[in-house]
C-alpha cells in the first residue's frame, strides 16, 4: 500500500507499497432491499456520514460499540492499500444500504454514470475517486464522490494528514478545505504547503477540486463532501457529509509491532498512510532510529514515566550503515561473517536440498548450503543435548518461500550452547536475482535471525477475513520490508505482524553471526 503517498524516499515502512531501506534492530537488528453486505468485521474505515434527507449513515458495524459489534448485519467499508480500492457497504435507517465501488457490483448498480463498472480509489494524497450509490434508488442513486478540478486562492483550513519532514522549515498536509469551519461544502485542496498542524490551516495547495472526500488517516475516518442528484435539478438525496469529527466506534488498520528492541531504519521510518494505532499500543519498544523523518511510528518509551527520560528514543538524524555485498557485509553493528561460513571456519558446509531435506535437528553447529531456492513447510527445531549445539545458519543463495510453521521445541536447556537457535542468510544469486524471503499467508509463526539481501514479504491472503496475523521470533535485517497483512484484532488490538526479539543470537550464536551480537542486548 504505501502508495497513496509520494514521499517514498522519507516513508518506508507501510502495509504493501515500495521502501527504500530498513531494518528491525530488535535492541538492535529489527534491521450492507436486501443484499449480503459482504466487508468482514476488520472494516479499516469507521465513523458516520450525515445526510440533511435521511439523518445518521453508519459506516461500519463496529460503531454500535463491542458489546453489539455487528450482532444484526456485518457491514462495513475498506480498503485495499495494495491496489488503493475502497469498497463495501454502509447503513441508513431511513435510506437503506449505500454501497461503495465495486462492492455495488454485487446489487443492481453495474454501470456507474461514466458507462464504466463502479470503482471507488485512493487517490494520490488521500482523496477518494469514484462512485458510490444508494441502492434502493437504483439509477438515480449514483453519488459522485470526486468533483471537477477548479481554481482555489488563499488559506485552507481543517488540514489533514500532516507532517513535518525532516529538514523542512513547515509541515505539509495531504488535504485541507477552503471553509474555515468545515460547515459549508466549499473546495477540497490537495498536497498543501506552508502548514501550521496547531491552527490546522495551511497557506498553498497545489490543487482544488468543488467537492471531494479524503481519508483521514489518524482517525481512519472520511472527511468531505460528496453528492447525489445528478445534474442540480436531478432527482437525490442531495450532498452528504463526511466528517472525521463525528464519534464513532474505535477500529484500527493493520500494523506492525516490535516488542523488545529497538528499529532502525535507513531511509525513514513509518508513513503518514499508516493511521493511529490502538489505544495503548506502540510500534517499538524502546529506540526508534533513522536517517529519515519518522512518521506514525512510536516507542513505548516516549510515553512519561515508561522508561529512562535522560535517552533520546526518537532519532531522525542518524547515518546507518548495515551488510551488503558492497561492504562484504559489514555494517554498522558488526559483520556476517560468510567468508567464514563457505571456507569452513564453523565446520563442514553441508548441502541440502530444495525441500529443506539435510537439515539436522537437532541443527548441530552446523552450516546448511543451498544453491538455489529453498522451499521450507513446517518445522520444530529441538535443542541440543550434551555437546551437540542447537544452533545452526541456513545460507540460500536464491529465494527462502517459507511455506509452514517455523517453531523452536519449548524445553528446558541446561547450557546455552543447547539452545536451538536459527540463522537465516539469504543471498541474491550471481545473476543478481533472489535474496528474498516470502513468508506464506499460512504462516502464523516464524523463528530465526534473519538476514535477507533483498526484501522480506510477510504474505497476505488478501481477504480480512481470512487474514491471520504473523508472529516472528528473533531478529529482522533485509534492504526493504513489505509487512502485507491485513490482519487487525479489533477487539484485543493486536498487531498485523508482531516481531519479538527472542536475545537466542546473543545467548547461542548462530554461525556467522558472532560479529553482530556484540552489539545486541544480553538478556539474562
Amino acid at each position: 500500500m504505501e502508495k497513496p503517498f509520494r514521499f517514498s524516499q522519507f516513508f518506508v515502512i507501510s502495509r504493501l507499497g515500495i521502501f527504500l531501506f530498513l531494518c528491525f534492530i530488535a535492541s538492535l537488528f529489527l534491521c450492507f432491499y436486501v443484499y449480503v453486505a459482504e466487508a468482514n468485521k476488520n472494516h479499516k474505515i469507521n465513523g458516520f456520514a450525515w445526510s440533511e434527507n435521511l439523518g445518521w449513515v453508519s459506516l461500519n458495524c463496529y460503531n454500535d460499540g463491542l458489546l453489539n459489534k455487528c450482532a444484526s448485519s456485518d457491514y462495513g467499508l475498506d480498503y485495499d492499500k495494495a491496489s488503493n480500492e475502497v469498497y463495501g457497504f454502509a447503513w441508513s435507517e431511513h435510506g437503506g444500504w449505500l454501497c461503495v465501488g465495486k462492492s455495488c457490483l454485487t446489487t443492481n448498480q453495474k454501470v456507474a454514470p461514466d458507462g464504466k463498472a463502479p470503482t471507488a480509489r485512493l487517490m494520490e494524497h488521500g482523496l477518494l475517486a469514484g462512485w458510490a450509490s444508494w441502492v434502493v434508488l437504483g439509477n438515480d442513486g449514483w453519488i459522485k464522490l470526486d468533483g471537477a478540478k477548479v481554481a482555489s486562492v488563499g488559506k485552507k483550513y481543517s488540514c489533514q494528514n500532516c507532517v513535518r519532514l525532516k529538514d523542512e522549515a513547515s509541515e505539509r498536509c495531504e488535504f485541507c478545505f477552503a471553509d474555515s469551519h468545515f460547515s459549508g461544502s466549499k473546495e477540497i485542496c490537495s498536497d498543501c504547503i506552508g502548514c501550521n498542524t496547531k491552527t490546522s490551516v495551511c497557506h498553498q495547495c497545489a490543487s482544488c477540486q468543488d467537492f471531494g472526500i479524503g481519508i483521514d488517516y489518524s482517525r481512519n475516518r472520511l472527511s468531505g463532501w460528496a453528492w447525489n442528484a445528478g445534474e442540480p435539478n436531478g432527482v437525490g438525496l442531495g450532498w452528504l457529509q463526511f466528517a472525521s469529527s463525528f464519534n464513532a466506534g474505535a477500529v484500527h488498520p493493520p500494523y506492525l509491532q516490535t516488542v523488545g528492541g529497538d528499529v532502525y531504519g535507513g531511509g525513514g521510518v513509518g508513513a503518514l498512510n499508516q493511521g493511529v494505532l490502538p489505544d495503548g499500543q506502540f510500534n517499538a519498544t524502546y529506540r526508534i532510529e533513522s536517517d529519515g523523518s519518522i512518521v506514525h511510528f512510536s516507542s513505548t518509551c516516549v510515553e512519561p514515566g515508561k522508561c529512562n527520560t535522560s535517552e533520546s528514543w526518537m532519532d531522525d538524524d542518524s547515518s546507518l550503515t548495515l551488510p551488503k555485498k558492497e561492504n562484504e557485509y559489514r555494517g554498522e553493528f558488526g559483520a556476517l561473517d560468510l567468508r567464514g561460513l563457505f571456507a569452513g571456519q564453523y565446520g563442514e558446509v553441508k548441502k541440502i536440498a530444495s525441500n529443506g531435506a539435510g537439515l539436522a535437528n537437532p541443527l548441530t553447529g552446523q552450516v546448511y548450503y543451498l544453491n538455489g531456492d529453498l522451499h521450507l513447510g513446517y518445522q520444530s527445531f529441538k535443542n541440543g543435548t550434551n555437546k551437540l549445539a542447537g544452533a545452526g545458519t541456513i545460507v540460500v543463495k536464491g529465494d527462502v518461500y517459507i511455506e509452514g510453521n517455523i517453531l523452536y521445541e519449548n524445553m528446558p536447556v541446561t547450557t546455552a550452547h543447547n539452545l536451538a537457535s536459527l540463522g537465516w542468510i539469504v543471498l541474491k544469486k550471481d545473476n543478481g536475482v533472489g535474496g528474498n524471503i516470502y513468508i506464506a499467508a499460512n504462516v502464523e509463526n516464524v523463528v530465526g535471525n534473519f538476514y535477507a539481501e533483498n526484501k522480506i514479504y510477510t504474505g497476505t491472503t488478501g481477504q480480512a477475513d481470512t487474514e491471520k496475523g504473523l508472529r516472528i521470533d528473533g531478529l529482522m535485517v533485509a534492504r526493504q520490508f513489505e509487512f502485507q497483512r491485513i490482519f487487525s484484532d479489533l477487539e484485543k488490538g493486536g498487531p498485523a505482524e508482531l516481531v519479538v526479539y527472542d536475545g537466542r543470537v546473543v545467548a547461542n550464536p548462530p554461525p556467522g553471526f558472532t560479529d553482530i551480537t556484540k552489539a545486541l542486548p544480553n538478556f539474562k
